[in-house]
Parts: C-alpha cells; sequence; structure tokens
C-alpha cells in the first residue's frame, strides 16, 4: 500500500468535515450545497498543488454552474412541477381525496374543483389526459378511468392504500385535514 500524500489527507479531512457538518437530513437542495463546498474544495487543493488553472477550468465551471443552481430566486419547486405531469400515484391520492369529500356532502364538480385548485397552488399541473380544458373534468375523466380499471395496478393500489389511511382518521377529522393538506402532502412524511 502506498502511502498517502499529504495534499490527500488535507482533501480527506476537509471532505469529511464537510460531510461530517452536513449528514443530518439532507435535503436536495443541502445536496447540492455540499456538493459544491467538496467540489471547491477539490479544486482550491489541487491549485495549490500547482496543477494549471487551464487543467483546474472543468471543474471551476462546473461549481459555477452548481452555484447559479443554488441562487436564490432560481426555479422553486412549484415551479419546477409546472413542467411535470402529476404522477399516476398523485392522481390516486386526489381521487380517494374527491371521494372523501363527496361523501362529506360536496357535489362531485365541487370536489373536483376544490382538489384541483389545491394542486395548482402547489404548482401541479392537470393530467395531461382528458378532452376537456378544465383541469378539474380532466381529474373527473381520471377517476372514472381509475373505477373503471384503466389505470396501472400501482395506482389502483394507491388508492386502495391511501383509503386505508383517510379511514383510519376519526371520521369528524377526515375533511377538515383534507382541506389543511395535512393528510396527503407526501413530501413531509417518510413512507
Amino acid at each position: 500500500m502506498h502511502p498517502r500524500s499529504p495534499s490527500v489527507d488535507r482533501i480527506g479531512a476537509a471532505l469529511k468535515a464537510l460531510r461530517q457538518t452536513h449528514a443530518h437530513d439532507l435535503h436536495p437542495g443541502d445536496e447540492l450545497s455540499l456538493g459544491v463546498k467538496c467540489l471547491h474544495a477539490v479544486t482550491a487543493q489541487l491549485a495549490e498543488e500547482g496543477l494549471p488553472k487551464k487543467d483546474l477550468q472543468p471543474l471551476i465551471d462546473l461549481e459555477a454552474r452548481l452555484r447559479q443552481m443554488l441562487a436564490p430566486g432560481q426555479e422553486t419547486a412549484p415551479n419546477r412541477r409546472k413542467r411535470r405531469a402529476p404522477s399516476e400515484a398523485l392522481l390516486a391520492r386526489t381521487c380517494a381525496l374527491i371521494d372523501l369529500l363527496i361523501k362529506g356532502g360536496s357535489k362531485e364538480a365541487e370536489a373536483a374543483q376544490l382538489v384541483m385548485r389545491r394542486l395548482m397552488a402547489a404548482g401541479i399541473p392537470p393530467p395531461k389526459k382528458g378532452g376537456d380544458a378544465r383541469g378539474w373534468k380532466r381529474l373527473l375523466e381520471w377517476r372514472t378511468d381509475l373505477g373503471n380499471g384503466l389505470v396501472s395496478d400501482a395506482a389502483r393500489q394507491e388508492y386502495l392504500d391511501f383509503t386505508r389511511e383517510i379511514e383510519a382518521i376519526p371520521p369528524a377529522e377526515r375533511v377538515q385535514r383534507v382541506l389543511d393538506w395535512r393528510v396527503w402532502d407526501r413530501r413531509r412524511k417518510a413512507r
């Protein structure tokens, strides 16, 4: 085994310190920040060791690009979602919520409109599939497809699992939790 050079030891110590200070509950933004810091530590050490700047330029450019991604005012989560169609799992959960609101006394159209407004507020577009320009109508079309078994098995299973989760909530609290978003925001609870 070859002995490590002092520069490798310094890089290793810097990376270990960065990892330890950011090891707990990293969010995607934190991971990117940690990556930028690690890349900066490596680049700085290589420059200190005398590597020519032209050889370091790809690392410097990458670091600059990553820092731009971290800059405030960049794309927020809701804006990032606007480009992506909702997943079948999310659509299955929304259908379970529509069913709950209907059981709670809402009309089908009202329930679908309420859920679609909440999705749009979160930056989630309506389903792509559907013949109507109104997102809530396309949501109801997807719900009909779910009822007719025209969606994936995974989506049907998500609907059943989520319905069971809703039924575990005391009946007096169910609708209010849906309206408060506490029941279906999967980003805040581990599965």
